[in-house]
């Protein structure tokens, strides 16, 4: 998901820290409106006012936030600057790993025309598939599903759902996302969900995958999901947890913090309260998950920090870990338009 277009980074202050810190701002609470609170973690950064921004926890509600953040005028000059931002560059998996992931995918979606060895790994592969991805959207043999991606990048999960018969359309703010998915021959258009002006009630599932996090205010994104959605539709989200244990154990080295892109740091009570604003019940509890990014972390530190301290640090997490059930990684929900 990109908040703004990289590609007219041209049109955004780049001069001194000083000019930029102009443009940054100290937003509200999406979920109540406050603004009072208080500092949970200092992130050094020369841009923001007074050379630090923070995760800062609603006074009210609880709802953690990014204050002071970049404003709209700014906020495209980070992202132009990004190296390797994957919304933009496509597909690099080798041809065999995505069959792999493919299959996996079949596994849990149930396409129609499903092949044998799919219907006898079911069992097992949905549950790999659970781990695997963060989101994951049943078909159920049906074809012609519509689904809608908000944040799509260059369409990676639309591209699976367009093979398997589904109607797919993606929205991004990034042209050159867009251009690069139209290559592969996946619709994605540009601009913000409720400028497309699309039709209401005209998709039967919805998917935000690691792009809640980024608008400026995620009301405005959930209010037009509900408008666009049929009656029982459902909506697939995930974000990084504001709770995880590692935000707690890595402070700013937490991979998930990815300042000053991620606006708001949803904890599993934040998220439900957010959907059941606008007319969604959630289908069960949220649900997280580090997946592999334990390993992942663990591996990095080894190579960076040396076997003692990327040991340490990880043993560290698992003593955490005990005591905060709901710190994984990456939170997930699936909820239902009422």
């Amino acid at each position: 998901m990109t908040p703004m277009n990289p590609d007219n980074s041209g049109s955004s202050p780049t001069g001194s820290s000083r000019d930029r810190s102009a443009l940054w701002v100290f937003p509200v609470c999406a979920q109540c409106g406050e603004r009072d609170g208080e500092s949970l973690l200092a992130i050094p950064q020369p841009d923001a006012p007074g050379g630090v921004a923070h995760v800062w926890k609603c006074s009210k509600c609880g709802l953690r936030r990014l204050s002071p953040r970049p404003g709209p005028e700014i906020i495209g000059y980070y992202y132009a600057r990004e190296t390797g931002y994957n919304a933009f560059d496509g597909r690099r998996r080798s041809p065999r790993v995505q069959a792999v992931w493919d299959f996996l995918r079949d596994t849990f979606s149930a396409p129609a025309n499903a092949s044998l060895p799919t219907r006898l790994a079911a069992p097992i592969g949905r549950l790999i598939a659970q781990w695997a991805f963060d989101i994951n959207v049943f078909i159920g043999g049906r074809t012609g599903l519509r689904v809608l991606e908000v944040g799509s990048g260059y369409g990676d999960l639309l591209i699976y759902l367009r093979s398997r018969g589904c109607q797919v359309l993606g929205t991004d703010l990034s042209p050159a996302a867009a251009s690069k998915a139209r290559e592969i021959g996946v619709d994605v258009r540009v601009g913000e969900l409720a400028e497309l002006r699309l039709p209401a009630e005209s998709v039967d599932a919805g998917v935000m995958c690691h792009s809640l996090e980024h608008v400026p205010d995620p009301n405005t994104e959930l209010r037009e999901l509900h408008r666009l959605l049929v009656p029982g539709g459902l909506l697939h989200i995930a974000v990084p947890n504001g709770e995880a244990t590692r935000l707690l154990t890595d402070g700013v080295q937490w991979t998930h913090l990815s300042h000053p892109y991620h606006f708001w740091y949803f904890g599993p009570g934040d998220l439900v309260k957010l959907v059941r604003k606008h007319g969604f019940e959630p289908e069960g509890p949220p649900i997280t998950t580090t997946r592999h990014h334990a390993l992942n972390q663990w591996l990095q530190e080894f190579r960076t920090q040396g076997p003692i301290t990327a040991t340490h640090r990880f043993f560290r997490f698992l003593t955490t870990s005990l005591n905060n059930r709901d710190g994984g990684d990456v939170l997930r929900l699936v909820c239902r338009r009422k």
